[in-house]
């Protein structure tokens, strides 16, 4: 039944909206007026758009530490992570969830998690279109893009799409470098915050050759 249904990137784009607003309405939003929320807006008032879409932005007011894009331009930062980075190495990370929207990461695993879903739905799966999704697939769907695991080869492009984006708006070059560190260092480090990001580790691997990596790169960018 999967198989039946066909998913254009306009079917993507209306499904992540239809995402988002059952993520919001599922997750605690930052009040504009807190100051998670004021330093997310200082640091990303100019990125109203990237890479063609035109970007929103929002604080989750929860203790993990992650953030995430997806395909409609939502870019939520978790206040966990917040909390933890500087100003610089946040923009990394963001810069790095956008590459995988860039790179169509989250548009596959979007479609994936639908087709699975979709799979038990015969109505849909019947009149080989996209349907409104309802609230229990919705939960499915933020489910499955939640263990979404990327390959090595995908990291990697979304940490040098990240350090292009960091060049590009004036970001200090090793901010990616030293974000992934300072997660190392952190899940290295036990208690509540180390067993978040070994949650995050499980679907971003490799993260120490990451920040060597990165940190090679800026060396190379910056002469040293």
């Amino acid at each position: 039944m999967a198989s039946a249904i066909t998913l254009s990137d306009d079917d993507i784009v209306k499904m992540s909206k239809e995402y988002m607003e059952w993520m919001d309405a599922h997750n605690p939003i930052a009040d504009p007026a807190t100051e998670q929320a004021q330093r997310l807006e200082r640091m990303t008032a100019h990125l109203t758009n990237e890479a063609g879409m035109n970007l929103n932005f929002k604080v989750y007011w929860v203790v993990d530490v992650n953030a995430f894009a997806c395909a409609d331009g939502s870019i939520r930062v978790f206040a966990g992570l917040m909390d933890i980075m500087t100003d610089d190495e946040i923009m990394a990370v963001i810069g790095h969830e956008i590459g995988h929207v860039v790179h169509a990461d989250v548009k596959n695993a979007i479609k994936n998690a639908y087709l699975t879903s979709a799979a038990r739905n015969a109505a849909s799966a019947a009149s080989g279109t996209v349907q409104k999704l309802t609230d229990s697939q919705l939960g499915d769907l933020a489910e499955a893009l939640a263990g979404a695991q990327y390959s090595q080869k995908q990291e990697y492009a979304a940490d040098d799409y990240a350090f292009d984006f960091c060049i590009k708006h004036g970001i200090d070059p090793y901010a990616m470098g030293n974000a992934l560190t300072r997660l190392v260092e952190l899940s290295n480090a036990g208690g509540e915050k180390a067993s978040s990001v070994q949650q995050m580790f499980s679907t971003h691997p490799d993260s120490e050759k990451r920040a060597a990596r990165m940190k090679e790169k800026a060396d190379k960018h910056t002469g040293n």
